[in-house]
């Protein structure tokens, strides 16, 4: 017997696929639910959380109707919440600053330059719960050795990524990540 696929089976993973670049945008744009969460009332978190809960375990368990219903509620669940955060007076992030998690899920906000700095801070320095950044400055940051490392592979055709760094702190200790964004 030829299996056959279910008419619905091509339509829900095109749906999904097409929620999941929403999801994107909205992590792009907004700097993700958490940040999202914050501006918005604790009621309409906590929907959006068990709307977030029953939407991963239709994935998981429920008949393919039951999941495009869920792709929608998720719809509704994320408009719901930018709309509130809009209503509240915030708005999306500018297309040259991006929304970084970092150890413990907190959030830095990224702009390329350091004349775009005081545009980040005029529109972000109010929160309390983020950091703001330049390239330009995490490059001064950075390690010499480690930019001399890079680009020494470079030269010789090797394409790297260092997913372990280990530094001395200015009182001696050494710090090395153990998990990714874990440091002791």
């Amino acid at each position: 017997m030829i299996p056959m696929k279910n008419y619905l089976v091509e339509p829900i993973e095109k749906q999904l696929k097409d929620f999941r670049s929403y999801e994107t945008s909205i992590e792009r744009e907004w700097g993700g639910k958490k940040r999202l969460f914050k501006w918005v009332d604790t009621q309409l978190e906590s929907k959006c959380c068990k709307a977030q809960m029953l939407f991963d375990e239709s994935l998981v368990e429920s008949p393919i109707k039951k999941k495009i219903e869920m792709i929608e509620m998720m719809y509704r669940a994320y408009s719901a919440l930018v709309d509130k955060a809009a209503d509240n007076g915030y708005s999306k992030l500018e297309d040259d600053f991006r929304c970084y998690k970092y150890r413990d899920n907190k959030i830095a906000i990224v702009c390329d330059t350091d004349t775009q700095i005081p545009r980040l801070k005029e529109l972000h320095g109010s929160d309390k719960d983020v950091v703001l950044f330049s390239i330009e400055e995490l490059f001064r940051f950075m390690h010499p050795d480690y930019l001399s490392a890079k680009e020494t592979f470079k030269k010789k055709n090797l394409d790297i990524m260092f997913k372990r760094v280990s530094f001395t702190w200015a009182n001696g200790t050494e710090a090395r990540a153990v998990k990714k964004d874990q440091w002791i």
